[in-house]
C-alpha cells in the first residue's frame, strides 16, 4: 500500500560518508557534557574541533539523497549538516550541527523536541484525514537515546504511525523503502510543513 513518511535519523546513516559514528570513538560521549566542558576547556575545544573536521569535506549519502528526493521531513540526531546538503529543506536538528557550533551537550536540552513531536502528530492527521498509511522511518539509529525512543512510541501508540527501522545497508534499503510512497500525497504533506515553516 502506498504511504507518506517522516524519518528520524542517526549516526548510522553517514557512516558510509565516511563520519565515524560516537560508538566507533572511544570516550567521546564522556568529553561532551555540559561539566566536561566546564573543567576541560581546552580539551572540549579539541574534541569539537576533532569533530568538525571529521564532518568537513564529507558528502551525502545515497540514503541521504533519497530522503530529499522524495520531501520526507527529517528529524536528525546527527550534526554534520548532510541532510541539507542533500537537498532536504525540513530538518530538525535535534542535536545541533557541528558547523553552526550549537551541538547539545549531555545535561542540555535537546533542540526542537516540541516540533519533533507535532511532526508526528501532523503526520498522523494527515494520513487519518486522506486514508493513507504514516511511516516514522528510522534510520542508522541504535536507539540507546531516551528521546528517540520517546519519539518512536509517540509515533506507534499516539500518531499512529506504522513504526519502521533500517539500521544496516541504509544506501540500499532507504531508497527501496521510499519506492513505497504516495508522491502526490508526499508533496501535499511536505509543502503542509513547509508552509507552516514558511508562516512563522
Amino acid at each position: 500500500m502506498k504511504n507518506v513518511v517522516v524519518a528520524l535519523t542517526g549516526a548510522g546513516i553517514s557512516k558510509s560518508a565516511g563520519i565515524p559514528t560516537f560508538q566507533d570513538i572511544p570516550g567521546i560521549t564522556d568529553k561532551l557534557s555540559v561539566n566536561y566542558k566546564k573543567s576541560n576547556p581546552k580539551d572540549f575545544e579539541t574534541v569539537m574541533n576533532s569533530l568538525k573536521a571529521n564532518c568537513s569535506d564529507k558528502s551525502p549519502t545515497p540514503a541521504h539523497l533519497e530522503l530529499a528526493k522524495y520531501k520526507v521531513p527529517i528529524i536528525t540526531m546527527n550534526i554534520d549538516g548532510l541532510h541539507q546538503a542533500a537537498g532536504s529543506e525540513y530538518v530538525l536538528e535535534i542535536h545541533g550541527n557541528v558547523n553552526k557550533d550549537n551541538v547539545v551537550l549531555y545535561g542540555e536540552q535537546i533542540h526542537f523536541a516540541e516540533e519533533s513531536v507535532k511532526l508526528l502528530y501532523k503526520c498522523g492527521d494527515f494520513c487519518r484525514d486522506n486514508v493513507i498509511v504514516g511511516n516514522f522511518l528510522i534510520v542508522g539509529s541504535s536507539m540507546q537515546t531516551q528521546f528517540a525512543n520517546y519519539l518512536a512510541g509517540m509515533a506507534e501508540y499516539y500518531a499512529n504511525l506504522n513504526v519502521e527501522s533500517i539500521n544496516e545497508n541504509a544506501d540500499i534499503e532507504v531508497p527501496k523503502f521510499l519506492e513505497t510512497i504516495d508522491l502526490e500525497m508526499q508533496e501535499m504533506f511536505y509543502k503542509i510543513v513547509m508552509n507552516e515553516v514558511d508562516g512563522e
